[in-house]
C-alpha cells in the first residue's frame, strides 16, 4: 500500500517545487519564526506542554497501557540533551505506552550490557540495543527473540525497509532479530576537491585515473595554499576507523571492490561471499596504493585520519581531495572566513580507477537498533511491542519522529509538514536539540525533513554556492555510481578469531605492505598464514550463510 504521506515526502518538496518555506513564513502565527527570538529552551517547553495533551491515535491504543524497559546506547551526552523532551511523553498521550529506556554512554556500554546479562531472563529488559554484543552472540545464548513470526504484525517496517533491502535487515543466519532504523537518504558521502586549486593548476575536474594522478601530483608539488612550506599539502585524506580495519574503501571502490563498510568483505561477480583480499583486482590495488604512499600522494599516517581530522585539514587549507560526508559546507566557511574568498569544496563523481571503474557506498540504510529479548518473551509482551514499533513506522508515528509536533515544531501548507524556519536556521543542531529526529532511539527518517533541516528551509533554487555543494553531492554526481555495502556476516568463526587474524592480523599487514616495511610477497605470504590460521573458516561459514540468506533460507 502506497501512502499518500510517504508520497509527500519522498518528491523532497522543499527544494523542487514553490516557495512552501516562503509561506510559512507568512502564514504560520502560532509559531516564533525570527531566529533572532529563537531558544531551544522555549520551543522545548511549548513541544511538552502539548505532548501530554495529544488526543489518542486511531490506529493503535493499549487501554491497559504497555510499559516497555530498555537498555540503551547513546552518544556525545545525549541521556542529558534529551531528558524531559517531547517525544516519549508523546508516545504515551497517543498509544498508551510508556517507553523507559537506560541511557548508556557508548563507551560504558558493552559493560552495562555485560552486567545485564548476568541476570536470569526475568531480570532482562524488554528490548536491547545489540552494540558491543553483536546480534548473533545474543541470538546463539537465546537472550533474544527471532521475529520472523511476528512479520504480520509489522507492515508498515517492511514497507519502509523495502524488498530491495531485506537481506540489510537479516542477520547472518538469515533470521530477523532487530527492530531496524531506516532512512529514505540514499546519499551521505561524496568525493570533494578544492576548486580553487583545480583552477590554479589550470586543470577541470579529474574524469579519469590518470587524471587524479595528475591533481595530486600537483596538490602534492605546488605550494597551493600559499604558505611557502611546499611540504605541508595533503593531496587526499580518507577517513579510517579507530581499529584499522575500514581503511582506504574510496580507492578500493575505484578498483571494483564493492567492500563492506569494515572494507574485509566483498561479493565476487559469480555471487561468492568472500574477503577482499581474495578479490581478483586485489592485487592490483595493493600495488597501486603502496605506489602512492611511495609517491607521498597517500601521506605518512594516512592510516589515523579520521572524519574529524579531515574536517580540520579541509578548513585549515591543507588538503586537496578527500571522500568524507556530502555536508560539510562548513570547511568552506572557514576557509573563506580566513580570506580565501574563492576558496570552494566541489562535491564530484567518485574516482574512476584505472579500469574504468567507479562506485560510492550508499547511506547505511537500514541498521540495527533494538532486539526484543527474552524476558519481554516470559512476560509475554512481544506481540504488543512488535506492534509499537510498527506504529512508530505509520505515517503518525513517522510524522512525529521527523517534524515534532502539529502548531509547534511545524505547520501543514498545501498538505506538507513544513518545520519552523527558526527551528531549522542552524540545519540539524536546534533541530535535534529539541528531541526530534531522536537517533539514539531510531525511527523512520524521511528524506522531506532531513531537506528542509539540511536547507534551513530554503527552496532549492535560493540555495547558496556552499549549500548547493551539498546538494549536489548527495543527489546529482553520485546519482548511478551508489552500491550497498555487503554485511560483515558475524559468523562463529568471524567471532571467534576477528581480533587475532583480522585486526591484529591481515590489517596490520596490509598497512605495513603500503608503507612499504614489507613486500607484496611478504604480504601474501603472510595472508596465506592468517588463512591456516583460521581466516579460511570465516570465508567459508561467511558464503555458507550468505548463500543462504540469498536464496531465502536460513544458515544452518
Amino acid at each position: 500500500m502506497k501512502r499518500k504521506f510517504l508520497a509527500i515526502t519522498m518528491v523532497a518538496a522543499v527544494l523542487m517545487t514553490g516557495c512552501q518555506a516562503d509561506q510559512h513564513a507568512e502564514s504560520s502565527e502560532n509559531i516564533e519564526n525570527a531566529e533572532e527570538s529563537f531558544s531551544v529552551e522555549q520551543m522545548n517547553q511549548k513541544m511538552l506542554d502539548k505532548a501530554g495533551s495529544l488526543p489518542k491515535s486511531n490506529s493503535l491504543y493499549f487501554e491497559n497501557g504497555l510499559e516497555i524497559t530498555g537498555l540503551g546506547v547513546t552518544y556525545d551526552g545525549r541521556p542529558t540533551a534529551f531528558d524531559g523532551c517531547y517525544y516519549f511523553p508523546a508516545i504515551e498521550a497517543l498509544t498508551g505506552a510508556h517507553v523507559a529506556i537506560d541511557w548508556q554512554e557508548d563507551d560504558g556500554y558493552s559493560s552495562a550490557v555485560a552486567t545485564t546479562l548476568l541476570s536470569d531472563k526475568s531480570g532482562l529488559p524488554d528490548i536491547l540495543n545489540p552494540t558491543g554484543f553483536g546480534v548473533m552472540d545474543l541470538a546463539d545464548d537465546n537472550l533474544i527473540v527471532p521475529l520472523d513470526d511476528y512479520m504480520d504484525l509489522m507492515p508498515d517496517i517492511i514497507e519502509a525497509v523495502g524488498e530491495d533491502r531485506m537481506d540489510a535487515w537479516k542477520a547472518s543466519d538469515g533470521h530477523i532479530y532487530t527492530i531496524p532504523s531506516v532512512s529514505t537518504i540514499q546519499g551521505s558521502f561524496s568525493m570533494m576537491i578544492r576548486q580553487d586549486w583545480l583552477k590554479a593548476l589550470n586543470m577541470e575536474v579529474p574524469k579519469t585515473w590518470d587524471e587524479w594522478l595528475t591533481y595530486w601530483r600537483g596538490v602534492r608539488d605546488r605550494d597551493l595554499n600559499g604558505n611557502g612550506d611546499t611540504t605541508d599539502e595533503v593531496p587526499i585524506a580518507l577517513a579510517e576507523s579507530a581499529d584499522g580495519e575500514r581503511s582506504l574503501t574510496l580507492l578500493l571502490n575505484a578498483f571494483g571492490i564493492a567492500a563492506s563498510n569494515d572494507t574485509q568483505f566483498c561479493v565476487l561477480e559469480d555471487g561468492t561471499y568472500t574477503m577482499v583480499y581474495e578479490h581478483p583486482r586485489y592485487p592490483e590495488f595493493l600495488k597501486a596504493v603502496t605506489g602512492l604512499y611511495e609517491e607521498g600522494i597517500l601521506v605518512e599516517g594516512y592510516e589515523a585520519f579520521s572524519y574529524a581530522s579531515i574536517e580540520e585539514m579541509m578548513g585549515n587549507n591543507t588538503l586537496g581531495s578527500t571522500m568524507t560526508f556530502a555536508a560539510s559546507g562548513a570547511q568552506t566557511e572557514t576557509l573563506r572566513q580566513n580570506g580565501i574568498e574563492d576558496a570552494l569544496w566541489l562535491s564530484v563523481a567518485p574516482v574512476m580507477g584505472p579500469y574504468g571503474d567507479q562506485m560510492i557506498p550508499e547511506r547505511e540504510l537500514v541498521s540495527p537498533v533494538w532486539c526484543i529479548t527474552a524476558g519481554a518473551d516470559e512476560r509475554g509482551k512481544v506481540e504488543d511491542i512488535v506492534r509499537f514499533f510498527n506504529w512508530c513506522y505509520t505515517d503518525e508515528g513517522a510524522r512525529l519522529y521527523n517534524y515534532g509536533i502539529e502548531d509547534v515544531s511545524y505547520t501543514i501548507e498545501n498538505d506538507s509538514p513544513v518545520l519552523d524556519k527558526a527551528l531549522v536556521a542552524d540545519g540539524f543542531e536546534d533541530y535535534r536539540a529539541v528531541g526530534i529526529n531522536y537517533e539514539p532511539f531510531g525511527g523512520f527518517w524521511l528524506q522531506d525533513a532531513y531537506m528542509q533541516c539540511l536547507f534551513s528551509g530554503k527552496t532549492r533554487d535560493h540555495l547558496t554556492d556552499i549549500q548547493a555543494e551539498t546538494y549536489n553531492g548527495l543527489f546529482v554526481v553520485n546519482n548511478g555510481f551508489y552500491y550497498t555495502q555487503p554485511q560483515t556476516i558475524e559468523s562463529a568463526g568471524y567471532v571467534q578469531y576477528r581480533t587475532s587474524l583480522i585486526t591484529e592480523g591481515v590489517c596490520k599487514l596490509r598497512d605495513r605492505a603500503i608503507r612499504g616495511e614489507i613486500s607484496q610477497e611478504e604480504f601474501w605470504s603472510g595472508y596465506k598464514a592468517l588463512k591456516e590460521k583460521g581466516l579460511n573458516q570465516i570465508i567459508t561459514d561467511g558464503d555458507m550463510y550468505y548463500q543462504s540468506m540469498m536464496s531465502g533460507g536460513v544458515g544452518e
